[in-house]
């Protein structure tokens, strides 16, 4: 080390000490464990840092809280980079990081940097305190190295994809081995030298794909955190029933055959749960859930809603920070949604991209949109590959960044799926602060009214999808409940897909009219976003006076409903239905009508459609619209040249003679369109 070097690092190490609290200085030195020039997920840090017992004792959420405080000043202090919403340590800061834990108790940090073999057994000393080998090309763990490292107290041994083999010597002298992770590695099974790891407090094997063998965990009664996240294992390990100090517990695997009803209730520690709901074999039994009192994020599944309701019931004012709520039988049909399956972003250029496209390491693919509708697709590649392909592109203005399975979810889940479920026969009991409820299969279900005791209360719920219920006659019928009329208010995404027998949105009681009820129920006044698919019944999709509720919408899609007769409903307008009127949907941005071989009409013949921030238009096999009777800037005044600032950006059309045959409101409509103008 030169002179030079060590001079700086004296005067970076002073803003160090000037830090003051020492929980904070760890979590500073902390980064340096990470590879240079590596973007750290806040997320990341938080797992790490509660398994460090850094923060204390509290809830998780307030242990995320003050994760986030303590990255701020460090952000704020210039010892930490932001990098969109995570963070970056500064190569300089890592070597002074480096440099202060270069005298014992001691960093080995070698992550990153391509390692095939562990260090030399010369190089792990006895006074090392935490070791860093992420990152790399490590195969195997021979049986020859067996380090005497008595005060190790961190190893992290992640993403090395091609390890295999942990020889049962390695951890014979890491008596006092605290967090071990071993996450993205391709071992098949762990060495039984694990099970005396006494002082073990966080065991991360997630996403170990092949491991099928975990050994006794019995005398790891310190164990606060097991993570077996997708691994292959097919029972839970053995002694799992005695980790009483057990915080957070990761069971989500599809390969798990039964989870013993009677290990949950002797984990009442737990803050966090997560088991694989898309398995019926690993249910849950709702009393047995109601003791674990202490749990603030929770992923189960229950067969029945006696089971459910008994859940939901028990935890009444007792608020989860995120859930995600399964009721389904055997064998009934579901999706599970991991994280966000497309993320839209707007990017001021290549450099700002990248750095999205680094810090969420499971991205693939990106793709986004060129002139007339060509989509320009960059993906099968690790993501600075993916970066280095987009430097060619100057500006993107809209691009969809598709994640896979190890794409962190973007938001705080608040979700049920109810599956199968009787649900016009039995009541439906549901978290008043749900967010997401999406329904599949529930046959006896003719309304979301009929699931009035939740809808009395709940005010929270953003996203709404209702797929394959035969039953389903309507979205609101007012003679069962208007309670429904509150939620849907803050309803902002809807989504509507194989309802053979929906033939209307809202069904009201007679004598009420649509135009005289409309008014007082103020209904999808916040919705963003409506899809409606194969729904065979369906005539009319919105009376017209919804189309005051709609001023939010920005997202309007059609599709396969083959009786569609009208979008908007002429049926309800007034007296005065004769006078040339416009009406405005001034957030529109994408207009999707496909497969809908009776659609005669948007709107009523004497209407106009004023869409100011419409972009993309499709229009597909809607041979029997006449008339397109929309109003967008480019139709302002078509003397002049096109104006710079309209957002419209593609027309998709089908077929040719359609687009030929079709009117328009405003003369040479279509000569303007021209240029945006893409035949599929």
């Amino acid at each position: 080390m030169k002179g030079t070097d060590v001079e700086i690092y004296e005067r970076l190490k002073f803003s160090f000490d000037c830090l003051g609290d020492l929980k904070i200085q760890s979590c500073f030195l902390y980064c340096s464990l990470y590879p240079e020039d590596y973007i750290i997920p806040r997320k990341e840090l938080v797992e790490y840092w509660i398994d460090e017992e850094f923060l204390g004792t509290g809830s998780r959420q307030e242990l995320y809280d003050r994760v986030h405080t303590i990255l701020n000043r460090l952000v704020d202090n210039s010892m930490l980079e932001k990098a969109t919403d995570d963070v970056k340590m500064h190569d300089v800061m890592r070597d002074t990081a480096l440099y202060i834990k270069s005298s014992g108790p001691r960093f080995m940090v070698k992550s990153g940097i391509g390692l095939k073999e562990l260090p030399s057994k010369q190089e792990w000393g006895e006074d090392l305190e935490k070791v860093s080998i992420m990152k790399n090309n490590v195969s195997e763990i021979p049986p020859y190295l067996s380090p005497k490292c008595e005060v190790l107290s961190t190893l992290l041994l992640q993403k090395n994809w091609s390890l295999q083999r942990i020889s049962e010597s390695f951890f014979q002298h890491m008596h006092r081995l605290s967090i071990l992770d071993l996450s993205y590695t391709n071992i098949e099974q762990l060495p039984n030298s694990v099970s005396k790891l006494e002082k073990l407090k966080a065991l991360v094997l997630r996403e170990c794909h092949n491991l099928r063998y975990v050994p006794s965990l019995e005398k790891l009664e310190a164990l606060r955190k097991l993570d077996l996240h997708r691994t292959a294992i097919e029972k839970v390990p053995e002694g799992l029933e005695m980790l009483s100090n057990l915080t957070y517990l990761n069971l989500c695997t599809q390969s798990l055959k039964k989870l013993p009803v009677a290990i949950l209730p002797r984990l009442s520690c737990l803050q966090c749960l997560v088991l694989y709901v898309e398995s019926s074999s690993v249910e849950m039994n709702g009393f047995d859930a109601a003791k674990l009192t202490k749990l603030e994020i929770f992923e189960g599944r229950f067969t029945d809603l006696i089971d459910f309701n008994a859940y939901t019931k028990s935890i009444q004012g007792q608020e989860l920070t995120s859930y995600l709520l399964v009721v389904a039988p055997l064998k009934a049909k579901f999706k599970v949604n991991e994280g966000t399956k497309k993320l839209k972003l707007k990017c001021s250029g290549v450099s700002e991209l990248a750095k999205i496209i680094i810090a969420n390491k499971g991205v693939q693919s990106v793709s986004f949109n060129l002139e007339k509708g060509q989509v320009k697709v960059v993906g099968q590649l690790n993501p600075v590959e993916i970066v280095k392909k987009l430097r060619k592109y100057i500006y993107l203005e809209i691009l969809s960044v598709a994640p896979n399975r190890r794409f962190p979810s973007l938001f705080r889940k608040k979700e049920v799926i109810l599956s199968g479920c009787q649900i016009g026969r039995d009541p439906v009991v549901l978290p008043t602060d749900l967010m997401f409820l999406r329904i599949f299969e529930s046959h006896n279900v003719r309304s979301l009214s009929d699931i009035s005791i939740f809808f009395q209360q709940a005010n929270q719920l953003r996203v709404c999808s209702v797929e394959d219920c035969k039953g389903i006659e309507s979205i609101l019928d007012s003679s069962l409940s208007n309670s429904l009329c509150s939620a849907l208010e803050n309803l902002e995404y809807l989504w509507l897909e194989r309802l053979d027998n929906l033939h209307v949105l809202i069904k009201l009681e007679a004598p009420l009219s649509i135009s005289s009820s409309l008014p007082l129920l103020g209904i999808f006044s916040h919705l963003k976003s409506f899809v409606i698919k194969e729904c065979l019944n369906m005539k009319q999709l919105f009376p017209f006076k919804l189309t005051h509720d709609l001023q939010n919408l920005e997202k309007l899609v059609v599709c396969d409903c083959v009786q569609m007769e009208e979008i908007i409903s002429s049926e309800e307008e007034n007296q005065e239905i004769n006078t040339p009127m416009e009406f405005s949907l001034p957030k529109l941005r994408k207009l999707e009508l496909k497969n809908l071989p009776e659609l005669k009409s948007i709107c009523s013949s004497n209407r106009t459609m004023v869409c100011n921030s419409l972009r993309n238009i499709e229009v597909s096999k809607c041979t029997n619209l006449k008339r397109m009777p929309l109003h967008i800037p480019l139709f302002q005044d078509t003397d002049q040249s096109v104006p710079s600032a309209h957002p419209l950006k593609v027309i998709c059309i089908h077929p040719k003679k359609w687009w030929e045959a079709v009117e328009w409101e405003y003369p040479n409509a279509k000569e303007v369109l021209l240029p945006w103008l893409v035949l599929i």
